[in-house]
């Protein structure tokens, strides 16, 4: 366990401190570079300091109605199996003023799923990214004939908007629908039914090559 640590708020400054630190997080990168300024402005994001200054991690809680999204729980690879990315979670659950927590972890990222469930977490719902090519909402509408409907009559826990999970009550928006596609607007699109999409989605069912998100909940 590394000795005095200390949780501050990330800062501009901090920006290329953090690009270094999660640069080689996955094979193409990281999205961190990409949303840093925003979740500068948006809810916590919060560092992990040694004595010396040095970034140790970071993570982002994103704060909503009724629960904080937590996310881009990082670690520097130096450092890692510490308990640096449970102190850090411990910190944004502190911090956040919230009774419930949700987040989502790759279902094959090992390390993470053993850290949430030691925590409490539970899993409440899964889904599935699907790449492909990236369309504006309308052309997908107008490429697959798709109809606007208010109300749908399909049962499902949630969906995900932004990379956030929301139960499926929360969706305020119209669905899009043909006899063999049921579509939500969200970013990316949130498909409850279709087949062979060729533009990049996410899905409640799982397909070849898609990659698989588990959803855990804790609530305090």
């Amino acid at each position: 366990m590394i000795q005095d640590i200390k949780f501050e708020k990330v800062i501009y400054s901090d920006k290329k401190l953090v690009e270094e630190l999660t640069k080689n997080t996955f094979e193409w990168g990281d999205y961190i570079k990409e949303v840093f300024d925003e979740w500068i402005n948006d809810g916590l994001f919060i560092k992990a300091v040694d004595s010396n200054g040095n970034i140790l991690g970071i993570i982002h809680a994103k704060i909503c109605d009724d629960f904080a999204w937590l996310e881009g729980i990082r670690v520097n690879k130096n450092f890692r199996k510490k308990g640096i990315g449970k102190k850090l979670t411990e910190k944004a659950i502190e911090l956040s003023n919230k009774r419930v927590f949700r987040l989502t972890v790759n279902e094959k990222n090992e390390p993470s799923l053993a850290l949430v469930k030691s925590m409490g977490f539970k899993e409440i719902d899964r889904f599935y990214f699907n790449s492909g090519n990236r369309l504006d909402f309308k052309n997908i509408i107008e490429m697959y004939k798709l109809e606007q409907k208010k109300n749908i009559d399909f049962i499902f826990n949630g969906y995900v908007d932004n990379w956030v999970w929301y139960p499926f009550n929360k969706y305020k928006k119209l669905f899009y629908k043909n006899d063999q596609i049921i579509l939500l607007q969200t970013n990316p699109p949130f498909a409850l039914k279709g087949d062979n999409l060729e533009f990049e989605h996410i899905s409640i069912n799982k397909k070849e090559n898609s990659e698989g998100f588990i959803v855990f909940e804790l609530k305090i």
